[in-house]
């Protein structure tokens, strides 16, 4: 290996033990409890300043607690807090996503240069093998250095993104 890749794990290790010290007190468990909760955060870090259509973009949105989905009043579109996400497709609930993501950060910040294996991510989530491999390849896209996506900013609630990626 030489300098110049010890040089880059060496970044890449503090910015996850960066990452480390902005997930929450107690865990992400123990922060988002429940799916509501963990839907409640996702729609609060997409929409800081009300929840928008996404469609049309007013902000004449309304909520059908039953059906759990937000409709517009004004072009009657209707989404989740997931559409249009990283997460919308997924058969995994966002808590599984929230909880893995802590995971992630925690193994990535304890061992430099190595990433977390696919077969100890299948085990963890209790997903198939070829699942856990699309998981991990999705957690380093919005966690990774290019990343600082919607699921950094969900679970960790105090990092501000610049503080990690700004070099």
């Amino acid at each position: 290996m030489n300098e110049k890749n010890v040089a880059e794990d060496c970044q890449d290790f503090d910015r996850w033990k960066e990452f480390e010290k902005h997930l929450p007190e107690g865990g992400v468990a123990t922060a988002f409890p429940t799916q509501e909760a963990c839907r409640e955060r996702l729609a609060s870090v997409r929409w800081p300043g009300g929840t928008t259509c996404l469609k049309c973009q007013t902000q004449d949105v309304g909520y059908h607690t039953a059906r759990s989905i937000y409709f517009c009043r004004s072009c009657n579109y209707q989404f989740t807090a997931l559409t249009g996400t990283l997460l919308q497709s997924s058969k995994l609930h966002p808590q599984l996503w929230f909880e893995t993501a802590e995971e992630y950060i925690k193994w990535r910040a304890k061992h430099m240069g190595h990433d977390f294996g696919v077969q100890a991510l299948a085990e963890y989530m209790g997903v198939a093998y070829p699942t856990a491999w699309r998981i991990r390849k999705t957690l380093k896209q919005d966690l990774g250095m290019d990343g600082g996506g919607l699921l950094a900013r969900c679970i960790c609630p105090d990092l501000h993104v610049n503080q990690l990626f700004s070099e």
